[in-house]
């Protein structure tokens, strides 16, 4: 065990060298063998998981205990962050053939991800710079044992390695995420039943069933970024996918498409180009999140959507979180804090699918950690005043009739509350937001004739409902299931 000093001298822990001006606290190398004695716990923690899956492995733990903030005033040298206090820490350089990025989780078990510093002067040669700013609660976190935080009641820093050629899709370039989505995230359009809707398989529709949707209104589920069918729709419970599957006769389905290498026209194209010659479509729409977008490509603008006689009329829209008017989250300078977001939303709010997800934002860093590239389609297709959003929010409105639900978050965690604050909403956001997306962005004037939208239910902060987490709520999905109804 290691003291940290808040004078900002560098200390020595298992081989990397840390200065943390401005933080207390103890630093302790954790050996492999402790890692492996660690094993069962480990096996069965979905962030664990979804590392494994993707190649990515640890290469050094120091273990963080009893941190805490000095007040500036107290500090005999200057943070290197404006005066706040941080870790900074030096770590070997990779092996020519492996990236490398750094996993850091503080004591209230929030979670953030690190990509090495751009090259410094004073960086040497052999070693990689890491800047982190520390997640220090008002109060201590209570032990937790559910989720990706899983048993972990210490804050640690991981030091993550990965082959750069990946064993399937091959060397980590700038296509590598789209690679990874073809491989990982197909296109398909499956059918939505009680039987099905939390399987990652699910069915894809067959002659038979598009035929059976001919004629008669349907419904549509569409998720957001990172996901597909079972995780983003899996918290609903199974009556109540009974209860929809019946008022729609059976004519229920989802769309699986990628989220993050192409943006939402071509998901909407693919999805019209997959239906059969002739084929009419006539939908209502529950989507979340970034499906909203690809919801709205749909409904609105179906004239440059139809070929070979192929058309979709969607009467309803029912918007859960969805990015509207973008996120801020989505800008070039905030993609990191965009992955910390989704990664901390499963951390203390897990749901279905949640490895699914993860899988899909470690991939986004590995890319990100090799590659000079920070954006992609399909997350720029939700930045504020972007092209995309500029597109769309624009023309008048006919008869059809949009919804949404969109929540007003306030962490209640005081480890998840301090990171909302201090680097998202007093960073970022600076306004209400359910940790991804604005608050108001759902439903206000954006220059669409269909915004802003009326009937809405906007979830206070007492109610608790955190972006991933609409779908869990009996409110919300009484609110959909009204307006389906309506």
């Amino acid at each position: 065990m290691t003291t940290l000093d808040p004078s900002g001298q560098p200390i020595r822990v298992g081989g990397l060298t840390l200065r943390t001006p401005g933080l207390t606290g103890e630093a302790t190398a954790r050996p492999p063998a402790a890692e492996r004695r660690r094993a069962p716990e480990l096996e069965s923690d979905p962030l664990e998981t979804a590392l494994r899956e993707t190649g990515v492995e640890s290469q050094r733990t120091i273990e963080l205990s009893a941190t805490g903030g000095i007040p500036a005033r107290e500090r005999t040298t200057r943070s290197l962050s404006h005066g706040e206090a941080v870790i900074e820490v030096e770590v070997p350089a990779p092996e020519p053939n492996q990236g490398q990025l750094v996993l850091y989780r503080s004591e209230s078990g929030v979670t953030t991800w690190h990509l090495s510093r751009a090259a410094r002067g004073s960086e040497r040669a052999g070693e990689r710079t890491y800047v982190i700013r520390p997640i220090v609660a008002s109060a201590p976190a209570e032990s937790r044992t559910r989720g990706v935080v899983g048993a972990v009641v210490k804050g640690a820093l991981k030091v993550l390695v990965f082959p750069l050629v990946d064993r399937v899709l091959g060397p980590i370039a700038h296509d590598f995420v789209a690679k990874w989505e073809k491989e990982n995230r197909p296109y398909r359009i499956r059918t939505f039943t009680p039987e099905n809707f939390r399987s990652p398989q699910g069915t894809s529709l067959k002659d038979e069933d598009w035929a059976a949707l001919s004629g008669e209104r349907a419904l549509l589920l569409v998720h957001g970024t990172f996901s597909r069918t079972d995780a983003a729709f899996g918290d609903l419970p199974l009556d109540y996918v009974q209860t929809i599957f019946q008022k729609y006769q059976g004519r229920v389905i989802s769309f699986d498409h990628p989220t993050l290498s192409e943006d939402p026209r071509e998901n909407a194209e693919w999805f019209v180009r997959a239906l059969p010659d002739g084929a009419s479509l006539e939908l209502d729409i529950v989507c979340h999140s970034r499906g909203g977008l690809v919801s709205r490509m749909l409904a609105e603008q179906q004239g440059e959507l139809s070929s070979r006689g192929r058309t979709v009329a969607v009467r309803k829209v029912i918007f859960v979180g969805t990015p509207n008017a973008g996120t801020p989250l989505t800008d070039t300078s905030h993609v990191g804090d965009f992955l910390d977001s989704y990664t901390n939303t499963l951390t203390f709010f897990p749901s279905t699918g949640v490895t699914d997800v993860l899988e899909a934002i470690v991939t986004v860093l590995k890319q990100f950690a090799v590659t000079a590239v920070k954006s992609l389609p399909g997350l720029q297709s939700m930045l504020p005043d972007g092209d995309f959003l500029r597109g769309v929010n624009q023309g008048e409105k006919d008869d059809k009739k949009y919804f949404a639900l969109s929540s007003n978050f306030e962490p209640a965690d005081p480890g998840l509350k301090a990171y909302a604050h201090d680097s998202l909403m007093d960073a970022i956001f600076e306004a209400e937001n359910d940790l991804v997306v604005p608050t108001v962005g759902v439903y206000e004037k954006n220059g669409s004739g269909f915004f802003p939208i009326d009937e809405k239910h906007v979830f206070s902060a007492r109610d608790g409902i955190a972006h991933t987490r609409f779908f869990a709520d009996r409110t919300a999905r009484e609110k959909i299931l009204d307006w389906l109804s309506a």
